[in-house]
């Protein structure tokens, strides 16, 4: 550049003009980044301009308040502090300044001296939030749905009637009923809107949460805090890492291999390689996915690219599956409620005028306002009918549970990202789960080790391993552990920091922890190494490679190098300046070992590794690994420098000198076992998916009771090499995946879920992202994890424990359950209010001559708003319980309506009505009520209040009792199991009763019921018919379950028999090396097996796989039926003789084969062998074992290999 070019970019960056940071401004800085533009960048100066010009010093970062007095300038005398904080920053290579830093809480952030200015300029990190909705705005919002609104107007020629009435014919209260539906529609629309405010609060509690925990590394005052996102400002400069998600847009000022996935801006799924000058910009949003670096911030906020993106989205969230399920079931609802209103309409119509309801008798005279009022009355039923018809609860009690989960999930260490993956774990049928951290404490030491060819254990260290070694006499073998010592201490991503406490404490990987304790307590710390050493070039760990690599430059010793032994063919490389660069390797032991050509001798000397010592090698990793340790071994060699420009990455790391072997210890967490079993017993398999080697695996797998004796445990490079086929044979059983890289967990996910399978998977790296997306249901580590695997992820497991994930399948069932729980008795209600309405209706019309029904308008409002909103939020918070984890997980393809709870719905439903028709056509011989007259008779309802009194308090308390009935939607009789724990259940309920009893004693002509209110003896027979729902719900619960879909389980059983066959006769070998017990599975085992794996007809059994004792009687039927059929397919051509009725007549069990020749006896024989083996299906009438044993031996034995034996020996 020339000088006037320079002079001009000088002129155009430079400190102090306006609000001190030159003449860069948001525009400016969004012009460069949008589209990228490195020409414009260089024209401004480039990195140490932006620097300059954002008074930013690279060595220490912004300067808070309370550094300020002793921050000074590049021409100030700096004091002995600003110099060791500018030495140590300045090594702008050194690993150290890349690192993690100290973790500071928030509560000790301290801002820097100019943060208000920066924050006027240049804004804040945060988007605007979201307008929160009033409390008006959602009654607002809720009166617009179009059912109230047609009733708001019903309601308002209700007023003007009555209005005409009060001028016209002095009526003063022919307003009331006008009046009472209006309130019963604000009613309505306020607890429903209280509901929406309080799940917006909720949500917004938990996004709040889920921000917190989004932390920035930036540098300060000289060293590495980390502060919340929302704090960070332009002019900080940010520490990269592999796996971060950008928080803002900057410019790379220092890097090694950085390289970002744009994607989620550009749409192009590749990495890219970014430097200083050609590539410095790093967008906000997109994810770090190779190398460490720092990044000098330029645009926070809505200024960022990402936030001016984020602001122009306007996206309505997206609804759950279940909530769609459920919104599809409420609109099918809705629309059989109003073809229902409409036929009563036309029903009622046609009745009032053909039994002359508009004429005038000499008992009654009839005007145009009581035909006016009569098919007003007509009309407003079936509005209301529509009201209480229309489940517009359904929806709501999904998203009350969900909301109560989430938040309740969050206390259980589950923090929920997507509201779907609530509902979806829990149905999972299996998991797939990390070992480091998830499964065991992450807690790892080094207890056993090889180095320099010398076996050690932990208590060796380190005084008995000095000795072993010879360390105090021989001064070679000093230098030699210290190399070694180096290598751990500089190839390593982990650091000490100092905790709020003021503890000392090291921060970054655990594995890599472990070693730099092992170094320490060998005496060499990492401090010094790395001061003493320049980096040159570091890369770091790579899922794909299992290993990481660093090269150094330090003092060349050729004394050393000289005993050491160096290979002749490292002997020539340059030493420039008196230094020797080294290039240090670690990482998975058969890996290193396998890069390895020499190895670091007892004797300290090089030697060159022959089949023997690497069978020792071998053998002591395998020794190592069958005692659950995760083996890491350590090589370097001598090398010219870095790579030259446009090699490939680690494309040095070969012909390396082994010289560590580490034997890590990380136990498995005390709950794990427990939370294992629990999934098995819950029908979910646990799949161990983890890098370690295969011993290893098999060790730590065993102990957390996830390998079993019938178990395959594979390599990852092996199971990416199977065929589809092979695959799917081998997938039943896979429990352990060694060795195995991110992308052989994609690929499990994706066959797993092409059999069928919701799968959760879990994952912390940056590489588990795709699996993490592909699954089902992905959890991300919140300690471990990666910003990229948390934003995969649909739960973020804050402690990562594998427990927590059992907790989130409990809380997952929980939610579905809840769901079930209140649609039961909503669907009661719903065919109960309208059956009861119509009936009513119509025999009013009939015998009364007047259109109304037994349930009026505001009855029904009222009914309505126990049904939809009450009864919402009291079922969907049920806690859940245990025992949820006792049964299997439910079909993708499942009926939300089990046969259980349409058993349940139907018989209450029933009962409700014919109690309700009782009381409504008895009540007056039991009171001996007199007809009324036109005075005491409702204008509305035709009947006595005292009739419509007792009907609907009746059915109110029905309601009231099968609300508690409805808290169990299977056999369980213990329905109140766990209401003692919902306070919010319970105080529904007492505000429902109250309530009620307020409406029936004082609400006289509003709500049609006796102005006096009802006797004690009333009261008693309400709450006798009321509580007829219990001893219902005990008999429905009783009677055995009919399973509509029992005929297609069947028959998808006998194809799957046909298929399973073939897949026995050819049984998947184990993997080499796992030798299993020849065995040949029964076919009935086999099928059994495929329809506990594919859910089929799950819906009729028990939660142990047998049929209820109650349905024994009607399978055993059903199957003693098929049995006949069998028997029939076996008779004997006529004219034929049959064999001699020796045992040797069937003889043992033959080879099964199939023939073409009667292909209706042959399903039947595989229909016959789908057979529950704890009954007895001829016993079941006959009693006694022998007489069932025949059948017993067709069901072995194939029919069309038994005629050819049969033909066979008829032709001998």
């Amino acid at each position: 550049m020339s000088a006037s070019g320079e002079a001009q970019d000088a002129a155009v960056i430079h400190v102090g003009e306006n609000h001190g940071f030159g003449e860069l401004s948001p525009d400016i800085i969004y012009d460069l980044l949008d589209p990228k533009s490195p020409e414009k960048y260089a024209e401004l100066g480039g990195r140490d301009a932006f620097l300059k010009s954002l008074n930013v010093d690279p060595a220490v970062g912004l300067v808070s308040k309370t550094h300020t007095a002793s921050h000074v300038s590049d021409n100030d005398p700096e004091s002995a502090e600003q110099r060791r904080i500018r030495k140590r920053a300045s090594r702008a290579s050194s690993i150290l300044s890349l690192n993690l830093g100290a973790s500071e809480d928030d509560r000790s952030y301290i801002p820097p001296h100019d943060e208000a200015n920066r924050v006027r300029v240049f804004g804040n990190n945060s988007l605007p939030e979201p307008v929160s909705k009033t409390l008006l705005q959602f009654m607002w919002g809720a009166i617009q749905d179009k059912t109230l609104i047609v009733l708001c107007i019903a309601a308002a020629v209700e007023i003007a009637i009555g209005i005409y009435k009060i001028v016209a014919k002095d009526d003063s209260l022919a307003i009331i009923d006008g009046a009472a539906i209006i309130v019963a529609v604000l009613i309505v629309v306020m607890v429903s809107s209280i509901n929406d405010f309080r799940k917006q609060a909720q949500f917004r509690k938990l996004n709040d949460f889920s921000k917190s925990l989004r932390g920035v590394k930036v540098l300060r005052d000289g060293r590495t805090i980390d502060i919340p996102t929302q704090h960070l400002l332009v002019g900080d400069i940010v520490m990269l890492e592999t796996g971060d998600v950008l928080p803002a847009d900057g410019v790379l000022i220092q890097g090694f291999n950085v390289a970002t996935d744009e994607s989620s801006l550009t749409g192009e799924p590749i990495s890219i390689n970014k430097d200083i000058v050609k590539e410095p910009f790093l967008l906000s949003g997109t994810k770090v996915v190779n190398g460490m670096g720092r990044m000098l911030t330029i645009a926070t906020g809505v200024n960022s690219l990402n936030g001016r993106s984020m602001l122009a989205l306007d996206v309505e969230p997206d609804e759950t599956p279940l909530q769609s399920k459920l919104g599809k079931l409420a609109d099918d609802i809705a629309k059989f409620g109003v073809a229902a209103a409409t036929l009563m309409v036309i029903a009622l119509l046609i009745a009032y005028f053909a039994v002359g309801g508009h004429k005038s008798t000499p008992d009654h005279v009839v005007d145009g306002d009581d035909i006016a009022n009569s098919i007003v009355a007509i009309f407003v039923t079936a509005i209301t009918l529509v009201v209480v018809a229309v489940p517009e609860g359904l929806p709501l009690a999904v998203t009350l549970s969900l909301a109560h989960a989430t938040l309740r999930m969050l206390a259980d260490m589950n923090l929920v990202r997507h509201l779907s993956a609530c509902e979806t774990m829990g149905n999972a049928t299996t998991i797939c789960s990390d070992k480091t951290g998830t499964l065991t404490l992450n807690r790892m030491t080094v207890v056993r080790g090889v180095i320099a060819d010398t076996e050690f254990e932990h208590k060796d260290l380190p005084d008995n391993f000095k000795a072993m070694y010879r360390f105090a006499e021989d001064q070679h073998k000093q230098a030699l552990l210290a190399l070694i010592g180096l290598s751990i201490n500089v190839n390593s991503t982990a650091s000490e920091t100092i905790n709020r406490e003021g503890n000392v404490e090291f921060n970054g990987s655990k594995t890599e922890i472990a070693l730099l304790n092992w170094s320490l307590g060998l005496g060499f710390p990492y401090g010094p190494d790395r001061e003493r050493v320049e980096m040159v070039d570091i890369r770091p760990f790579s899922s794909d490679k299992k290993r990481m690599s660093a090269i150094v430059k330090g003092d060349y010793d050729p004394n050393f190098e000289e005993r050491l032994g160096t290979p002749a063919v490292y002997k020539d490389i340059a030493t420039p300046d008196g230094k020797r660069c080294w290039l240090f390797v670690k990482g998975a032991s058969e890996m290193v070992l396998k890069l390895s050509k020499w190895y670091v001798a007892a004797d300290g000397s090089i030697k060159p590794i022959d089949d023997a010592v690497r069978a020792r090698y071998e053998d002591a990793i395998s020794r190592f690994a069958n005692q659950a340790l995760r083996t890491i071994s350590a090589a370097f060699k001598p090398v010219a420098g870095a790579l030259p420009e446009g090699a490939e990455s680690g494309s040095d790391e070969h012909d390396l000198i082994m010289c560590a072997l580490f034997g890590i210890q990380d136990p498995v967490r005390p709950e794990v076992p427990a939370a294992v079993q629990s999934a098995q017993e819950a029908g979910i398999t646990v799949r161990m998916v983890t890098g370690d080697n295969l011993a290893t695996a098999k060790a730590i797998a065993t102990e957390c009771r996830i390998l079993t004796s019938q178990g395959i445990v594979m390599e990852g490079p092996a199971f990416r090499k199977l065929s589809e086929e092979e695959m799917d044979n081998i997938l039943p059983r896979l429990q352990v995946l060694a060795r195995s890289s991110p992308l052989d967990k994609q690929i499990l996910v994706r066959a797993l879920k092409r059999l069928g399978e919701t799968v959760a998977v879990t994952g912390d790296g940056t590489n588990d992202a795709p699996a993490l997306k592909g699954s089902d249901v992905g959890f991300s580590m919140g300690i471990t994890g990666t910003e990229v695997a948390k934003e995969a992820s649909d739960i973020v497991i804050l402690d990562d424990n594998f427990a927590s994930i059992i907790k989130a399948v409990l809380w997952g069932r929980s939610v579905f359950d809840s769901v079930r729980k209140f649609l039961q008795f909503q669907l009661t209600v719903n065919v109960s209010a309208v059956v009861i309405t119509i009936v009513t209706a119509i025999y009013s019309t009939v015998h009364v001559k007047i259109p109304a029904s037994a349930l009026t308008a505001v009855q029904l409002l009222w009914v309505n708003l126990i049904m939809d909103t009450l009864a919402a939020l009291a079922l969907a918070t049920d806690p859940p319980n245990p025992s949820l984890l006792k049964r299997k997980p439910s079909r993708r393809d499942e009926n939300i309506v089990s046969p259980p709870m349409a058993k349940m719905i139907l018989g209450q439903a029933i009962y409700q009505i014919i109690a309700c028709l009782i009381v409504y056509w008895l009540a007056d011989n039991w009171y001996h009520i007199p007809a009324p007259s036109k005075e005491e008779r409702d204008d509305e309802t035709g009947v006595n209040p005292l009739i419509s009194g007792l009907v609907f308090n009746t059915f109110v308390i029905c309601q009231v009792f099968n609300e508690v009935n409805a808290r169990s939607i299977s056999r369980d009789m213990n329905i109140l199991r766990g209401i003692w724990q919902n306070r919010i259940f319970q105080a529904i309920l007492v505000i429902t009763i109250v309530l009620q009893v307020i409406i029936v004693e004082f609400g006289g002509k509003v709500f049609k019921v006796p102005t006096g209110g009802l006797t004690a003896a009333q009261w008693g027979i309400c709450i006798a018919f009321g509580a007829g729902t219990i001893p219902v719900g005990v008999l429905m619960r009783l009677l055995p379950d009919y399973n509509f879909f029992y005929k297609v389980h069947e028959q998808e059983a006998v194809e799957l028999g046909h298929v399973l066959v073939a897949e026995h006769r050819q049984q998947p070998s184990a993997e080499p090396g796992l030798q299993e017990k020849p065995s040949r599975p029964s076919l009935r085992s086999a099928v059994q097996k495929a329809m506990h794996h594919h859910n089929i007809g799950q819906d009729a059994r028990s939660t142990s796989g047998l049929l209820a004792p109650k349905d024994q009687w009607g399978a055993a039927i059903r199957r003693t039926q098929m049995q006949l059929r069998v028997l029939k397919a076996f008779q004997l051509p006529p004219g034929a003789t049959a064999p001699s009725p020796h045992r040797h007549s069937i003889g043992l069990r033959p080879e099964m084969r199939r023939t073409a020749t009667n292909r209706s006896g042959e399903e039947l024989w595989q229909r016959a062998r789908v057979v529950v083996t704890g009954v007895g299906v001829v016993n079941a009438f006959r009693g006694g074992r022998r007489r069932n044993e025949g059948v017993v031996g067709l069901q072995m034995t194939d029919p069309g290999q038994y005629r050819e034996q049969r033909q066979s020996r008829d032709h001998r």
